[in-house]
């Protein structure tokens, strides 16, 4: 069972890896301890005696299932994270719940987006089976190189989507709430009050209930 550290090269690598602006790089961590957990795995079964139990801990299905965690988490955080942004954009502009919640994504969006995510690992999906493969060390060097790629296509989707959010998220900060209704209310309002002021005065006719309440206004003692 060759050392699986120097074949995973670049993807192991300590240093950021990724958008600077949607960092993952703590599930890329996470990924590689499932990955050196499985090498583990796989050589005490070989120490064992039982090489084909070694050859499934290392299997395709085994670096895909742990690809699926990782761009299932990213996933997660960045719908967190474009939920977030609607939510303060719309903190800032005011607009009301209603209107913000059909702008952000629906279920239809989000189930797309982790299709996507899910969909930059077509390369490692497509990478040879190294459990199946006659020599294992260029066999896991390969789908090394394949889980390399994904994780670039993972990146790339990532900040594709907050670029495609991001014009909906700058309509909601942009929004103001129309002021025609507020000045028709308040024009209304001014001229009620108007027209009250005129009518208790007598400079215009009172009707209604309102004659009563002019007739009753200048019978006050105002002298």
């Amino acid at each position: 069972m060759p050392e699986l550290g120097p074949l995973l090269g670049r993807f192991a690598t300590s240093a950021p890896r990724g958008p600077a602006a949607f960092p993952l790089d703590d599930l890329r961590f996470r990924l590689l301890d499932g990955l050196y957990s499985k090498a583990g795995e796989a050589r005490r079964d070989l120490a064992s005696g039982q090489a084909d139990r070694a050859r499934d801990r290392i299997s395709l299905e085994a670096w895909i299932a742990l690809w699926r965690e990782a761009s299932s988490a990213a996933a997660d955080r960045l719908l967190a994270e474009i939920d977030r942004r609607f939510a303060t954009a719309g903190e800032a502009s005011r607009m009301p719940a209603a209107m913000l919640t059909s702008l952000q994504p629906a279920d239809a969006d989000r189930r797309a987006i982790r299709a996507r995510f899910d969909a930059a690992g077509i390369p490692l999906e497509r990478a040879e089976r190294p459990e199946s493969a006659p020599d294992l060390t260029p066999a896991l060097l390969h789908v090394s190189m394949a889980l390399d790629a994904s994780w670039d296509r993972l990146g790339a989707a990532a900040l594709a989507e907050l670029s495609a959010w991001e014009r909906d998220i700058a309509r909601v900060r942009a929004w103001r709430r129309p002021r025609t209704p507020l000045w028709i209310v308040t024009a209304a309002a001014l001229l009620i009050t108007l027209g009250l002021g005129l009518s208790l005065g007598g400079y215009l006719p009172a009707p209604g209930p309102l004659g009563v309440l002019q007739g009753w206004f200048w019978s006050l003692p105002w002298r």
